[in-house]
């Protein structure tokens, strides 16, 4: 039986390169060859054991490019692919049947299966992440063409624009005109970034406080009007002068940071909306809600893409922004583990870090 080898994260904080069987595909079934996976932003959060719905050992990654290997004809005729097909996989594979995927919120599935965070390398047929050759494409899986000329770079970050779609479109529900504040340049920021652009919004403003240039540049490449360093000047009074006294329709929080969560609630203006995405790891984070009471805030929080990343799927199709900028290192698989210290130990000096099989 052919093999393949994969990234296995055996415990917290060990990694090893495994050898695994290339599985025989079923008619709902494909086999999907990894062409690069980024390093997502909750990966350090299985890395370190932080994931209390995480088995190991694991296969991590999610956020992923490639090509169809081999594929079912029941599963050819669904996703409307065929073999040598460049496409792009979601995390979530989609049960169909409890109540929120039927429901259209299948990031909510109750019988919850997400390639790389919570499935283990144990369990047949072994590759249920993309650090690997290959990753085998089960039933319930979401997936979306890729043009060829997409850089894969771009490519395997169809996901983190999917979110950007969601908290502008969805939860934001971003109108032609309406002032936007994203709290956050980071990946998640700058895809925002991008989403509200596409929504028509206007001005874009985005506040933080990282000392990489290159995340400021790429924000300005991507869209926002105006750029608000928390170091330098005051925020709350920028955002007021920029909007004319009105301050924000949107604040979209990507950051979650306690101070950035308040000064969110901050500078969104009377009956504006507020959506939460960036996480703290269960902290506790004091909020004056009375700002909440007072000016009729809609406060919500985001958590990951459900019918939002074909819409990103045709952004990066389009080649309207330079989508691959955002990841700015590369590593080989077998330097996996160097690739995960790295954007754990950057200290923001990074914007995506990803993976070539």
């Amino acid at each position: 039986m052919a093999k393949q080898v994969s990234m296995v994260l055996e415990e917290p904080r060990k990694m090893l390169l495994r050898e695994f069987p290339i599985p025989e595909i079923g008619p709902a079934e494909f086999l999907f060859k990894v062409e690069m996976v980024g390093i997502c932003g909750g990966d350090p959060i299985e890395y370190e054991g932080r994931n209390r719905k995480t088995h190991y050992p694991l296969i991590l990654g999610h956020e992923v490019v490639g090509s169809i290997a081999d594929i079912g004809e029941e599963a050819s005729k669904f996703y409307k692919v065929n073999k040598n097909d460049r496409v792009t996989v979601e995390p979530y594979i989609v049960c169909g049947k409890c109540y929120y995927c039927l429901n259209g919120l299948y990031q909510f599935c109750q019988n919850s299966r997400v390639y790389g965070v919570n499935i283990s390398c144990s369990e047949p047929p072994y590759l249920w992440g993309a650090y690997g050759e290959y990753m085998y494409g089960s039933p319930g899986a979401r997936v979306h063409r890729i043009d060829a000329r997409v850089p894969a770079e771009a490519a395997c970050m169809s996901s983190v624009l999917g979110n950007g779609v969601r908290w502008v479109r969805r939860l934001g529900q971003v109108r032609f005109g309406e002032s936007v504040v994203i709290i956050g340049p980071g990946a998640q920021g700058l895809a925002t970034i991008i989403a509200a652009k596409e929504a028509g919004a206007g001005p874009i403003i985005v506040v933080g406080r990282s000392k990489y240039q290159p995340k400021w540049d790429l924000a300005k490449e991507y869209g926002a009007d105006y750029l608000v360093n928390t170091t330098a000047t005051d925020s709350i009074e920028a955002v007021r002068e920029i909007t004319g006294g009105e301050m924000a329709d949107v604040v979209i929080e990507t950051t979650g940071a306690g101070p950035m969560m308040e000064l969110s609630l901050e500078l969104a203006r009377p009956a504006g909306r507020v959506v939460l995405i960036g996480t703290c790891g269960f902290a506790r984070s004091q909020l004056t809600t009375d700002l909440i009471v007072f000016k009729e805030l809609q406060v919500m929080g985001g958590l990951g893409q459900s019918w939002d990343t074909e819409a990103a799927v045709k952004i990066i199709n389009s080649r309207k922004y330079a989508v691959e900028k955002m990841v700015t290192q590369v590593y080989p698989l077998e330097q996996a583990d160097e690739a995960m210290r790295f954007y754990m130990n950057s200290g923001g000096t990074t914007v995506r870090v990803a993976i070539r099989p």
